[in-house]
Parts: structure tokens; C-alpha cells; sequence
């Protein structure tokens, strides 16, 4: 009797323990990165001061050791670079009271390291000119190369140099959703002109000898996001499986490119192509820098809108079979032929490990679902501006950097929490928990989550819902 019980409980621990294991990293996570756990059952650490460095600050807190969650007491502006050295990590930004956190900085991993399993929420990363530390060459937003199984949910990110993010160094289990990257710098003046946006490639391709144990690049979603004044990379994946589904890519030549070596199966759905005033518009272009053929490559493209006032204006599905959108452009070059277009359906990618499917909306709501709601909130100015722009069809390519990156944003005062583990006194309260126990943070929740991250979660969920409520436009 007394082995049944044991192996009952057992059975029952193991039962917990694997659905723990499958929670997505928060309720709307979606992509080939929508199972990342980040901190989840670490410690707590809260960031009490806007310093660069030392006791209390960012970079203090994602330098601790194990699995950590970052939560905030302050918001502003944090100057300086932020390096995170190892994985295992959740940033809450929004949890950062009244103004949220810009870093007007670089966000890295060390590069050749397979730092991962790291969840970023509400950030807004804006970094300085180029310089001798970081050259234009070098210079993105967020630099994470080889870095794997990472989530970036309503980030803001320009002023790169180079990209805007950066995963070309085989980069692997990847989601960019709900996110905003604009005004990528450009300044001819000093050769900051390589305004470009998301890359993500496996290098070993290039030599076209990967080895078993090689990074492996691909297995990124790009979902709901907005891209204004890149030149292009809006994204850059030369590697699948890959989704590029529910975007806005306004004022930049390309969206969908290559630009390396590629190989593997594409999903582009539902995105939104918007000429601007600072190039010529071509939406896709399919430009794999094979060195042989036939290109290792597939397609499946649907719904796509391009706004090329007085050229074309319409839907655009397979390319090769649109004959007003082939007269239009050319879209595809170097080995890539019709053949490679002609897919039955979707790729099915609900098997690939730790993939989640994202919701297809028609293309034609986007700007009014996705406007109000990208990337990190409150939105600064930086973000105002590229926002009104889009909507203007106005603007243009420069080094677009205000004064005062402050401008309209209020620092608030964080809800009283007497036991420090980063979960209100009220909140804890009115979900029976204890707020002078510093160790309940990690209590499972009935969600399956544990306390903190069922605070955090809902955290995020409010502030969207709080948009619903005044624009009156229910993104769902």
C-alpha cells in the first residue's frame, strides 16, 4: 500500500513539474520562442535606481547569478550599456512605474557564447552614436548573435548603426513580437548609412560545410510588429523554419530579404508594405547568396498589402502568379524560380519544439490593432513621432535623435511592497498570499505560473486592456 502511494504522488509530482514545463513564457507568447521560461522560479531582484552599474541598478540585477527576475521600483532613463552574461533571465519593464525604462545603450549577450533562455518585455533600447567602442559596423540596438531561445515582447528599439537587432551569428528559437523598431540611424556625413533592421543567418552556410554541433540560425517569428525608415532587413532571415506574419514595414525598399546564404521554409503572411518618400518600395526580395542551386529554399506567401500609390495598391499572394505585381518588380534573383512558390498551404510548423502559432489577422486592421499597442508603453517621444509619421506617410531616413528623451513621460511612485519580492501588498493580499513573506513569489498559482510571473503577466495584459479602453479598438 505504502509503494502504491509513493508511486501515486510520484506520478502526481511528475504530472506538475511537466506542466510547469509547457506553460508559454506569459498567456500571449506566440512563435518558435513562446515556451521560454526565462526566470522562472528564481529570485526576485528589483532595480531601485537608474545608475549603470553597481548595487540596485539594471545591470546589477541581470548580472546575478541562476535564474533571476528583473522587476523595477523606478522608471527613466538608464545611460549606458547593458551586458547580459548569462541566461535564465526575465525583465519585466513593465513593471517600471509611470515612465518605463528607456536604455540609452546597447543590449548584448557575449557574442560566441550560447547565452539563452531569456524573456524581455517593455524596453526601450535607444543607443548613442557610434564610437570607438562601438563602431558603425558594430553598432545595434540589441546585439544577441548567437544567443538562443530568447523572447522580445513590446520592445522599442533604434539608433542602430548596423542593424537594429542582430542575430546573425547563428541565433536560434527566436520571437520579436509587438514590437517597434524605428529611425535606425542614417548620416551619410559620417557613413552611418547601413539603417537596416532584424538579421538572423547561420553562418556556416556561407562555406557550405555546417558540421553537426554548428549554430543553426532560424527558427524565428517575426509577429505584429512595426518597421519605420529601415532601409531594409525589415526582416533579414536566411534561415528557416521562419514566419514573417502581421507586420507594418513603412518606408523602407525591401521587407523580406535574404542578404546570405539561405536554406529552409518561409511563412509570409499578412504583412503591410508601405512606400515612403525616402526610396523606391520593392516588398520582397528573395536574393539567397548561394553558391549553387537549386536554392534549398521554400515559400508560402498570403495576404500580403503593398501601398505603392500611382504604382500598385493590392494584395499580393504568390508573386509569381500576380502578373500586375510582376510587371511591377522584380522580386527574385540569383537561382530562386517559381517552382519554389508553388506550396499547397502553409507550412505547418506545430511541431517544431517550443513553437506556438500566432493568430492571422487580415492585413487591412493592422495599423489600427498595432498602432496603439507596440511596443514598450508608455511610448516616448521617439516613438510618437515614428507612429505619426506612418500614419502621415511623412518622415524620412536621419539620425532622428531628440533632446529630451523624456519628453512627455512622468516617473510614478511603485506600489508599497513590504516583504521586497516584487509583488504588490495589495496584489498579494487579494490572492491570498502573505506580504510580509518574501519566499512566496514562487508559490504556483492556480494559472500554473507562479505568483510574480502571474503578476507580471497581468501587468502587461492591463496596460494593453488599459488602451482598448481609450482607443476604443479592441486588438483581439
Amino acid at each position: 500500500m505504502r509503494m502504491s502511494v509513493f508511486i501515486w504522488l510520484g506520478a502526481l509530482l511528475l504530472s506538475v513539474d511537466n506542466a510547469h514545463a509547457q506553460l508559454k513564457a506569459f498567456p500571449e507568447a506566440a512563435g518558435f520562442a513562446a515556451y521560454v521560461s526565462g526566470g522562472r522560479g528564481g529570485d526576485v531582484h528589483i532595480v531601485t535606481n537608474l545608475n549603470d552599474s553597481g548595487v540596485g541598478s539594471l545591470q546589477w540585477a541581470v548580472s546575478q547569478p541562476g535564474p533571476r527576475i528583473v522587476v523595477f521600483e523606478v522608471s527613466g532613463l538608464i545611460t549606458g550599456d547593458l551586458h547580459i552574461p548569462h541566461g535564465d533571465l526575465t525583465i519585466a519593464g513593465q513593471t517600471a512605474p509611470g515612465a518605463g525604462i528607456t536604455l540609452v545603450g546597447h543590449l548584448y549577450t557575449t557574442y560566441n557564447s550560447d547565452t539563452g533562455n531569456i524573456i524581455i518585455r517593455h524596453l526601450r533600447i535607444r543607443p548613442p552614436n557610434p564610437d570607438s567602442n562601438w563602431p558603425a559596423n558594430q553598432h545595434d540596438a540589441i546585439q544577441m548573435s548567437t544567443a538562443n531561445n530568447i523572447m522580445l515582447d513590446h520592445i522599442d528599439a533604434s539608433h542602430g548603426a548596423d542593424e537594429t537587432i542582430d542575430f546573425w551569428g547563428g541565433a536560434a528559437h527566436i520571437t520579436i513580437q509587438n514590437s517597434h523598431l524605428s529611425f535606425p540611424i542614417y548620416d551619410t556625413s559620417n557613413g552611418w548609412d547601413h539603417n537596416k533592421g532584424v538579421i538572423n543567418h547561420r553562418p556556416c552556410l556561407d562555406s557550405g560545410n555546417c558540421q553537426p554541433g554548428d549554430r543553426t540560425g532560424g527558427y524565428i517569428s517575426i509577429l505584429n510588429n512595426v518597421f519605420t525608415h529601415s532601409r531594409n532587413r525589415t526582416p533579414a532571415l536566411s534561415v528557416g523554419p521562419a514566419e514573417v506574419i502581421n507586420n507594418i514595414t513603412y518606408n523602407g525598399r525591401e521587407g523580406f530579404v535574404h542578404h546570405n546564404v539561405s536554406e529552409g521554409n518561409f511563412n509570409i503572411m499578412g504583412n503591410q508594405y508601405i512606400a515612403g518618400p525616402s526610396i523606391s518600395l520593392s516588398p520582397f526580395w528573395f536574393d539567397p547568396e548561394n553558391a549553387s542551386t537549386p536554392i534549398p529554399t521554400a515559400y508560402w506567401l498570403q495576404d500580403n498589402w503593398v501601398e505603392v500609390p500611382g504604382e500598385y495598391m493590392g494584395t499580393v499572394q504568390n508573386p509569381w502568379n500576380d502578373v500586375a505585381f510582376g510587371n511591377a518588380y522584380t522580386f527574385a534573383c540569383c537561382g530562386i524560380n517559381a517552382n519554389q512558390f508553388n506550396q499547397t498551404g502553409v507550412f505547418d510548423f506545430s511541431g517544431e519544439p517550443g513553437y506556438a502559432p500566432s493568430v492571422m489577422r487580415d492585413p487591412a486592421t493592422l495599423a489600427d490593432r498595432l498602432l496603439p499597442r507596440i511596443g514598450a508603453f508608455p511610448h516616448d517621444i521617439v516613438a510618437r513621432q515614428s507612429i505619426e509619421e506612418l500614419q502621415q506617410r511623412s518622415g524620412s531616413w536621419r539620425n532622428y535623435r531628440p533632446v529630451d528623451l523624456m519628453a512627455g513621460l512622468t516617473p510614478g511612485t511603485p506600489p508599497l511592497d513590504s516583504d521586497d519580492d516584487g509583488m504588490p501588498d495589495d496584489w498579494e493580499n487579494s490572492r491570498g498570499l502573505n506580504p510580509q513573506n518574501g519566499n512566496d513569489h514562487t508559490t504556483i498559482m492556480p494559472s500554473g505560473y507562479t505568483a510574480i510571473e502571474e503578476y507580471i503577466n497581468g501587468l502587461a495584459t492591463q496596460l494593453t486592456d488599459d488602451l482598448i479602453f481609450m482607443t476604443g479598438f479592441d486588438p483581439n
